[in-house]
Parts: structure tokens; C-alpha cells; sequence
């Protein structure tokens, strides 16, 4: 077991946040209720839980209690906490191979019992035959004492997550559907009981009883599954962005685990990385985000000398870092953002809340109600119990309980299906409002991979391209990767810096920039006209020229294409054609962001620097709900300041944390699509709220008249569950398109 963050906790001094897995809860009064069992542990000062993340976030005093002891004192009333991974791990599985274990036990279990009433029971209910027939001395031996043996262990034993659940709920005083079923299950089996000692035994509900806890476990197992799968891309993402670093060896840089990482390493981290690993600047200036450890909203400068965490983010910077002793590795800082968004609650889930505190309450009123009122009229105990059992059976809410994580977890899957991997699971409830649509340009609306189309030097070429390819070494940007395509670093680089307009280093002793032609205005050097001039050529072309230079002259430049992205056209015509509002955002000057200007483009933002991106996205939200779609690092804080941030997942680690989904694939299209899907989701959760809800509002009816049994309603209980269920499975991709 492992504390997710080591930090200081800021309310109390010298305490630790561990984060664990918890398994078994079944609704949202399971989370007061686990934070009760923590902080009653001497020495846990606060606790969190959240039922989306099957998570409980603990602050401890390490010295008075570890996290074994803490782990123990969770693992009660069949809850199982364990060390949290970020990806599927053989707890995980085992926990949902139990789930599935206990699913078929109760199938088990209850087919002998139905086979017995099929042969037995169903026959003398019918008028097949007499009711005699029960009375045999033989029959009563061999018949009704296996049916109580194995319902005492379907209800009570396969359903012990559902009375756990309900017990909870009415200590927490939270009402929830668990609370109702739970009920509705032990009236069924406790009147059957009662008639078996006290009435006629004219009717059993013992069939009944094990009808609800059996659909009740397996809606259960589907909602479980369906949930699990709804954050396995977040966290198989970020465990996968942790696990690498960039060590500086003697012979250059290799990338290795975080793990290998030691005391007194040395990383290189590039702008719009994470530090793996707490340690000390050695070489290099900029600016960090540590919102994601410290929440602090402005980037902090960093200098040689000062201290930086892991998990921290190099936001216009590259930096030479010495590992520190004992330092935190990123991978749990992560975890804090990724159970953060698993936690979020979907409006579905708070809808099935409110329905749960008016719904609970007055199918049991109304139960008591029919009972009291059929006691009134003049009918026989046994005959009043039995039609106010049927009311609680047929209010029983199992299929409510279904009804929006089934049409949840189709959309999750059908938006996967469409390379879309949502990580946060109210985007689909929210996307279907948004009103403006922003692209950033390069690794959006183009590919984002860039190559060297021509070198132009007024010197050595290759020397230009050698320093050009040193500086750029340092930087994350696509211009990087393309220079090193062609060239390899050369000399001692150090003092790295970014600007508006491009970046510059100390190569081999001498000041070298690459950049914008504005950069070297603003450094006051010198520009010939032949470099100004094919500068003008290349923009004219619709390609992005890379001055080079040193010595406070520029001495060459370098050209580079980026082919636009296929169909992009198409996907802003779509979505301006559905009455959005679609602009271009963009750090390239407005002769190359010109070739993005059409009909379907309201505004093209050209010349943009990476911090002012996050404003413009602010001054568009005041037309309206905005989403963002970019790629690289500097859209991160535009993805994160816009109602709804989609990023490519071919951007940078930084940029997919701060989004609301990823397109995983390399079709824009895949964006449109997840317009409708999430309309379509919509209009499921509604069809299966309006099925969940439309057989118990016609079987009350008829069950307060006394038309519809018990047996009837465990029925209609099953019917409804499978109407939702069935409707749920039906495809998405085509809905809303």
C-alpha cells in the first residue's frame, strides 16, 4: 500500500493523503458512511469517499497509524479496500470476478426454488390443483423446507449488498433506491414466513423475494462494469505519461522509467512536460504550473538553485533537474486528478437522487395505505398483507436504479466505438449545449507534423541546421521535432528561454535564436533582406518560416509545411450548418493562418501567443457555452479555461489533463460524432427513465385494486428491468447525426 501524495496537508501539519480502492459500494450513502468508519480510526483526521471512483481519499498521521492499519479498519461490513492502481490489476479483477461469482451463485440458487414452484406451488395457484395438495405430509417435508433454506440464502445472503446499502442509507438518513428494494424483498420473504407459521400457506412469496435480490445483483454487476469502463482510458493514459523520463547521460539523453530514477540524476524536462520527480533546477529559466500539487494558478518562475515537484508542469521553459533524496514520483500526484474526475457526479446520477427521495417514501406511504385501507373494508389480514406486498414489489425501483448508467455507459462506449475516449463522464451531458467551437490550428486543423521544405543559409548550412536542431532540442514544440528530423544537436547547450516569438540558447559560447523574424527585431539584431525577403516567399506559400541566427545577426532561415487535416472543411461545415459559432485560434501570423479563413469559420485569431489563448477563449464565453479543440501544450490552459476541452490525443500529457475527452484517432470527424452521440444519450437516459417509471406507475394502479399479485408483480418487476436494459443495447452512432 502506497499514499498517493506524500504533501504536507494544509490544515494539518505533518499529515499524509493516501487514496484506496473500495469495493462493494452500491449508492452515494455509502460514501458518509465510509468516511464515518475512517475517521473513527485514531489517528485519520479527515476522509473523503466517492462512489463514482470507488474511492476513499484519507489524511493520516503516519506516525500514529499506517495504511495497512487504516486499509483494515475500511475492510468491514463487506466493503474491501486495497491499494489503488491507475489501470486494471489483478484486484481489480478479482473484485469484479466476485461480483461476477456472486451473480451466478444467485442465479444458482434460485433456479431450484422456481422449479419447485413451477411443479408445486404455480400448479395450486392456477387451480390446477387443490390447495390440499400442499398439505401432504410427504410434500410439506420435502417442499417447504429446502424453498425457505435456499431463499434464506438468496435474500440474505446474496443480497447482504443491498440490506448493507439500505441499512446505511436510513443511518445516514440519505433515502435511496436500495432502501426500497431492500424493503420490498424482506416483505416478500417475512409475509411468506408469517403465512407458512401462522396463515393458510394458500400463497408463498418466497419466488417473489428472490425475483428482486436476484435482478437487484445483477443490475447491480452491469451498472459496476459499465462504470469501470467509463475511466479506463483517463487512468491507462496517465499511467502510461508517468512511467517516462528524460535522463542526461555523458553521451546525450536516454528515456527511462521513473522508477530507475535515483538521487542525484539529472532529467531534462521540455516545455509542457511534468517533472517526473521533486528535485532542484540545475540549468534553465521559466515559468512551472503547480496548480495540479499546490493549486496555486499562476505559473511560479524557476531559476537555477530553486526547488520543483513532481507533477509540476514546464510551462515556457526547458529545464536541467537534479532528482532529489526521497523525491515523490508524479504517478501519485496524478492519481489525486485522476480520482478527481472519476468522482465527478453526472447530472443522471443526481436526477436518480431526487426521483430516490420522493420515489422511496411514497411507494411505501402507499403500500401501508393499501394495506391499511383493504384491513379497513373488512378483508382478512392475510388478503391485506398480501395486496400491500404487491404494491411495495411492484414500486420496487430496480430498473430506476439501471436507467441512467445503462444510457451512460452506451454512450461512453459508443463514443470509444468512434475514437472519442471521454474522461469526464459528464461531457456527454454537456457537450450537446455548446454554442461556440474554437480550433486551435496546428495539430488540430492540420496535422501537427511538420517537415523541412527548404534551408536557406547565408553561411554554412549545415552548421545553421546543427544549431538550429541544439536550441530546438529544448523545446517542445512541433518546429522541434521537424529540425530534428534533419540535423543533430551540436555543442554545449545551456540557458534556455522562451519567448513570445521563438526560443534561444547558449550553443558553443554564443547567444543562438530561432524564432519568428520579430524575435530578432525585439533582440535588436541584425536581418538581412535576403533573409526578410524569402521569409516573405515562404509565408506567401502558406508555410511557416524559422529564422536562425547568432552572434546578434540572422544568418539563415528555414522552412516548414504543415498539411492541413483531411476533411477538416467538412467538420466545420457541419457544425456551422447546426447553428454553432466556429473560429480559429492560432500562434502562426495571418498570412499563413489565412489558407483556415472559409465561409464556415467565423473568426480566424491569428498571431496569438500561448498565454493569451486562455483570454480569447474567455471572451468567447460570453457568446455562449464554448468547447475547445487543440493539441500540444499550449492549449492546456485554453482546453481548461473553455466550458468543454477536447484534445488530440497525439498532443502532449499535459494538454489530455486538461481535457474533458481525447480524439484518439486522427479523424476530426470523430468530434461531430460525439455531438450526436451525447444527443443520443440524452434522448436514451429519457427512454429508460420513462420505461423504468411507466410499469410501476400502470402496476400500482391495478396492484392497490387487488388485481395484481405478488407473483404478477415480481413480473412486471423483471419485464421492466429487461425493457431498460434492452433498450440500452440498442446503437447510438447514428442518433442525432
Amino acid at each position: 500500500m502506497q499514499t498517493a501524495t506524500t504533501d504536507q496537508h494544509p490544515t494539518h501539519t505533518g499529515t499524509e493523503t493516501a487514496y484506496f480502492s473500495l469495493r462493494g459500494m452500491h449508492t452515494r450513502a455509502c460514501e458518509s458512511f465510509l468516511e464515518t468508519l475512517a475517521t473513527d480510526i485514531d489517528g485519520v483526521h479527515d476522509a473523503a469517499a466517492s462512489y463514482s471512483a470507488e474511492t476513499v481519499r484519507v489524511t493520516h498521521d503516519p506516525e500514529r497509524v499506517d495504511i495497512d492499519a487504516i486499509a483494515d479498519g475500511l475492510s468491514r461490513w463487506g466493503y474491501r479496500a486495497s491499494e489503488p492502481e491507475p489501470t486494471a490489476t489483478d484486484a481489480d479483477r478479482s473484485a469484479l470476478a466476485f461480483d461476477h461469482l456472486r451473480t451466478a451463485f444467485a442465479v444458482i440458487v434460485i433456479a431450484p426454488v422456481y422449479m419447485l414452484y413451477l411443479v408445486f406451488f404455480y400448479p395450486v395457484y392456477l387451480g390446477v390443483y387443490p390447495e390440499a395438495y400442499l398439505d401432504n405430509h410427504a410434500i410439506v417435508v420435502g417442499l417447504y423446507g429446502p424453498v425457505v433454506l435456499f431463499t434464506t440464502i438468496a435474500v440474505f445472503g446474496v443480497g447482504f449488498p443491498v440490506f448493507r446499502s439500505a441499512y446505511i442509507s436510513l443511518r445516514e438518513r440519505r433515502l435511496t433506491l436500495d432502501a426500497l428494494i431492500a424493503l420490498s424483498a424482506l416483505a416478500a420473504y417475512t409475509y411468506s414466513v408469517l403465512s407458512l407459521a401462522f396463515f393458510d400457506k394458500s400463497y408463498l412469496s418466497f419466488d417473489v423475494a428472490m425475483t428482486i435480490v436476484v435482478v437487484a445483483t445483477i443490475a447491480n454487476y452491469v451498472r459496476s462494469k459499465y462504470k469501470q469502463r467509463s475511466v479506463a482510458d483517463l487512468t491507462e493514459r496517465l499511467d502510461r505519461s508517468e512511467a517516462r523520463a528524460t535522463r542526461l547521460t555523458d553521451g546525450g539523453t536516454e528515456t527511462v522509467s521513473t522508477d530507475d530514477c535515483e538521487a542525484g540524476d539529472t532529467l531534462l524536462v521540455k516545455p509542457g512536460e511534468y517533472v517526473p520527480l521533486d528535485g532542484r533546477v540545475l540549468d534553465g529559466r521559466g515559468a512551472v504550473d503547480e496548480a495540479l500539487v499546490t493549486g496555486e494558478a499562476r505559473p511560479q518562475r524557476k531559476v537555477p538553485g530553486d526547488g520543483v515537484v513532481g507533477g509540476s508542469v514546464a510551462v515556457d521553459g526547458a529545464f536541467e533537474v537534479r532528482v532529489g533524496n526521497g523525491a515523490t514520483s508524479l504517478l501519485d500526484r496524478l492519481r489525486a486528478l485522476v480520482w478527481d474526475l472519476q468522482a465527478t457526479r453526472t447530472n443522471a446520477a443526481r436526477l436518480t437522487s431526487r426521483i430516490a427521495t420522493g420515489y422511496v417514501p411514497l411507494a411505501t406511504a402507499l403500500a401501508v395505505v393499501t394495506f391499511a385501507g383493504w384491513l379497513l373494508a373488512g378483508a382478512t389480514l392475510d388478503t391485506a398483507l398480501l395486496t400491500g406486498l404487491s404494491v411495495l414489489v411492484v414500486a420496487c425501483p430496480v430498473a430506476l436504479t439501471l436507467a441512467g448508467p445503462l444510457a451512460l455507459g452506451r454512450g461512453l462506449a459508443a463514443a470509444a466505438d468512434r475514437d472519442v475516449a471521454v474522461l469526464d463522464q459528464t461531457l456527454l451531458e454537456r457537450i450537446t449545449d455548446v454554442d461556440v467551437v474554437a480550433f486551435d490550428k496546428t495539430g488540430t486543423l492540420t496535422t501537427g507534423e511538420l517537415r523541412v521544405t527548404g534551408v536557406d543559409a547565408l553561411g554554412d548550412r549545415d552548421e545553421l541546421l546543427a544549431r538550429a536542431a541544439a536550441v530546438e532540442s529544448r523545446s517542445g514544440h512541433p518546429v522541434a521535432a521537424a529540425i530534428d528530423e534533419r540535423a543533430t544537436p551540436t555543442g554545449e547547450i545551456g540557458e534556455f528561454e522562451r519567448y513570445r516569438y521563438g526560443v534561444s540558447a547558449t550553443v558553443e559560447g554564443s547567444r543562438t535564436a530561432v524564432g519568428n523574424p520579430a524575435l530578432f527585431d525585439e533582440f535588436g539584431w541584425d536581418v538581412p533582406e535576403t533573409v526578410r525577403a524569402r521569409v516573405a516567399e515562404i509565408r506567401a506559400a502558406g508555410d511557416l518560416p524559422t529564422v536562425v541566427g547568432w552572434d546578434g545577426a540572422a544568418t539563415g532561415v528555414i522552412a516548414l509545411a504543415d498539411a492541413p487535416r483531411e476533411r477538416w472543411e467538412d467538420v466545420v461545415e457541419r457544425l456551422a450548418a447546426d447553428g454553432r459559432r466556429v473560429v480559429c485560434i492560432t500562434g502562426d501570423d495571418p498570412q499563413v493562418a489565412a489558407r483556415f479563413e472559409n465561409s464556415a469559420i467565423a473568426e480566424v485569431f491569428a498571431d496569438v501567443p500561448p498565454e493569451e489563448k486562455e483570454a480569447i477563449v474567455q471572451g468567447l464565453r460570453g457568446e455562449g457555452r464554448v468547447a475547445m479543440v487543440g493539441d500540444g501544450t499550449n492549449d492546456a490552459p485554453a482546453l481548461a479555461a473553455a466550458d468543454i476541452g477536447v484534445a488530440m490525443a497525439s498532443g502532449s500529457d499535459f494538454t489530455a489533463t486538461a481535457a474533458d475527452a481525447l480524439l484518439t484517432g486522427d479523424d476530426l470527424d470523430a468530434f461531430v460524432d460525439c455531438l450526436a452521440i451525447a444527443r443520443g444519450t440524452r434522448r436514451r437516459l429519457v427512454e429508460n427513465l420513462t420505461l423504468a417509471l411507466a410499469v410501476p406507475v400502470v402496476g400500482l394502479a391495478l396492484a392497490v385494486a387487488g388485481v395484481v399479485t405478488p407473483v404478477v408483480a415480481s413480473a412486471l418487476l423483471a419485464v421492466g428491468t429487461l425493457l431498460v436494459v434492452a433498450n440500452s443495447r440498442r446503437s447510438l452512432s447514428m442518433e442525432g447525426s
